[in-house]
């Protein structure tokens, strides 16, 4: 039994990794962007690369999975950041998340 009871050490291993990608991918954001856009960031792809990992049953991302989303995120506060000051932060919040559920679905290393 591993440190964490019936919960196996690769699964352990594979969610610290995940959460370690999105910590990294934060720094993807450009220089201007609202300091708030740190945590939606961190949330929102940490949130996609575990509901990945649970449709692809465990399957380990791919360094190109990282790259795709270090360009989402880049792209998302691109446009987000073009609304109006008002609309900057909903824009990039809605923008991200449904941008990263369109990777999820189906990107699968194509694009």
């Amino acid at each position: 039994m591993g440190a964490f009871g019936n919960v196996p050490d690769e699964d352990v291993e594979a969610v610290r990794r995940m959460a370690d990608l999105a910590s990294s991918v934060v720094d993807a954001l450009p220089k201007g962007a609202p300091s708030s856009w740190v945590a939606v960031t961190y949330e929102t792809v940490l949130d996609a690369v575990m509901e990945n990992w649970v449709e692809s049953v465990g399957e380990e991302l791919e360094s190109e999975d990282a790259e795709d989303i270090e360009n989402i995120v880049r792209a998302a506060a691109d446009v987000a950041l073009q609304q109006q000051p008002s609309f900057q932060d909903t824009a990039y919040r809605i923008i991200l998340k449904r941008w990263l559920e369109d990777w999820v679905t189906n990107w699968d290393g194509e694009e």
